[in-house]
């Protein structure tokens, strides 16, 4: 098996909301494509080819997170570009349902969503809808979806696993997956670049800031045991994996 990286577009983000700081940065909005030998798996999938033209559904969001996000970038084409229909994927694996995560999902018309059941109610719950954090018209295009509790084998031989990681949203989780080479983690937005873990900088406005830092802590456990964690928004080691990442 390999894990993959899939470029879909960029945002601009203010510093401050997600370490306090002054400035901004330009995080890559990634997808991950696992060839598992039962199913190809995506594990998140960017954003609503929409916002490559028109940002205004994003409503308030638009002030901290803006989408540099282009024709081509979006997860169909990403695939195209590797040879993959995007009607191969079998399996689409959210780590939670955030504009910049599942607003893909409509590109996918095979797949079979998989997604914590806390998320999957509260990117269903009106007033968190209402409040801008959700937006369904991302990811509920009548697709089949089993949604898990806690911990979940995919394929049940310990090679591909979701590990539940709340706090960002009342559902988020990370997934560890069993390459030849070692145990590799995706955190999701459970930490969006490595600094973020080793100072344990845990960011403001996510569903519960207490929560984050023990999913946050979980994760550092994992990474000093062996496991090698894949962070969600990290420019400098998305761009040192290469276009054929990890095996």
């Amino acid at each position: 098996m390999r894990v993959v990286p899939l470029e879909l577009g960029r945002i601009e983000a203010g510093l401050g909301i997600i370490t306090g700081e002054q400035g901004t940065v330009s995080l890559p909005i990634a997808g991950w494509l696992i060839d598992h030998p039962e199913g190809l798996v995506l594990f998140d999938n960017g954003m609503h080819p929409g916002l490559q033209h028109d940002t205004t559904r994003l409503g308030r969001t638009i002030d901290s997170f803006e989408p540099d996000y282009h024709p081509g970038e979006e997860v169909s084409a990403r695939l195209t570009q590797r040879g993959i229909r995007p009607d191969d994927v079998d399996l689409m694996i959210f780590s939670h349902l955030h504009f910049d995560h599942a607003g893909g999902t409509g590109e996918l018309p095979d797949a079979r969503l998989v997604v914590q059941r806390a998320e999957w109610e509260a990117g269903h719950d009106q007033r968190l809808i209402d409040y801008g954090i959700y937006d369904p018209v991302d990811y509920d295009h009548g697709h089949e979806v089993e949604q898990v509790d806690g911990r979940h084998d995919v394929f049940g031989d310990g090679r591909v696993v979701c590990l539940p990681t709340p706090g960002h949203t009342a559902g988020h989780q990370a997934l560890r997956v069993e390459l030849d080479s070692g145990p590799v983690v995706l955190t999701g937005d459970c930490v969006y670049f490595e600094r973020m873990l080793n100072e344990m900088l845990v960011p403001g406005f996510g569903y519960d800031t207490d929560l984050q830092r023990q999913s946050m802590e979980g994760l550092r456990e994992l990474r000093d045991g062996g496991c090698r964690l894949i962070y969600g928004h990290d420019a400098e080691q998305f761009k040192s994996l290469g276009p054929d990442g990890l095996a």
